[in-house]
């Protein structure tokens, strides 16, 4: 289980699944507010589990949204099953990607028992943007190539021109990443990476 929270800080998108079952999957699952105070939030994922139609894409990240009274906060998410607080990752401190009429999201698939988000956009001429977040403890960061600063955001660069380049950027113990693929066939350049990162829109 893992959640993102939105700009407005109120609703919260989780994602959860069967677990590590096989060829299972979630029928008509649904968030719940089950406690809201000053110190914590607990939310509930409640759904039948059942056969799956398909077993090669069973056990996928379903997403199901919550919506708080008021902002999250600095309090605690926790999950009402486990008591235990989920990863969380929060919209303000990735791109405004939903207002840029460039950047065209598809659906995105990973198995429920991943902590981390993930997120694909098709963009300009083809290319492809893959937005992603884990937790930091988690993450072995390829060589570095370069550094990128937007704002009060600096992060490293990875990748070369014959496949993608890739932002990275630490928030608390949250590790973001921006991994920008040419069309098939094409490349891009360290400088073009960097411009098309510079044009993104950030909040």
């Amino acid at each position: 289980m893992s959640a993102m929270v939105a700009r407005n800080g109120t609703d919260i998108t989780v994602y959860s699944g069967p677990g590590d079952v096989q060829c299972k999957e979630l029928w008509q699952p649904r968030a719940t507010l089950t406690e809201q105070k000053d110190a914590q939030v607990i939310i509930s994922v409640n759904a039948r589990v059942i056969d799956a139609v398909d077993c090669a894409a069973s056990g996928g990240a379903v997403p199901v949204v919550a919506s708080l009274p008021k902002p999250l906060g600095g309090r605690v998410l926790r999950d009402a099953a486990t008591g235990l607080t989920p990863p969380i990752y929060f919209e303000r401190d990735l791109p405004d990607l939903r207002s840029d009429k460039r950047w065209r999201p598809f659906s995105s698939h990973w198995m429920s028992t991943d902590e981390g988000w993930h997120q694909g956009y098709n963009g300009p001429g083809g290319s492809v943007l893959l937005v992603s977040a884990q937790r930091t403890a988690g993450v072995d960061l390829p060589d570095r190539v370069g550094t990128l600063s937007i704002g009060s955001r600096h992060g490293t660069v990875t990748g070369d021109p014959r496949r993608s380049w890739r932002m990275w950027w630490e928030v608390g113990e949250v590790t973001y990443s921006l991994r920008l693929e040419p069309a098939e066939g094409g490349t891009f350049t360290l400088k073009q990476f960097k411009q098309e990162i510079a044009r993104l829109r950030w909040s």
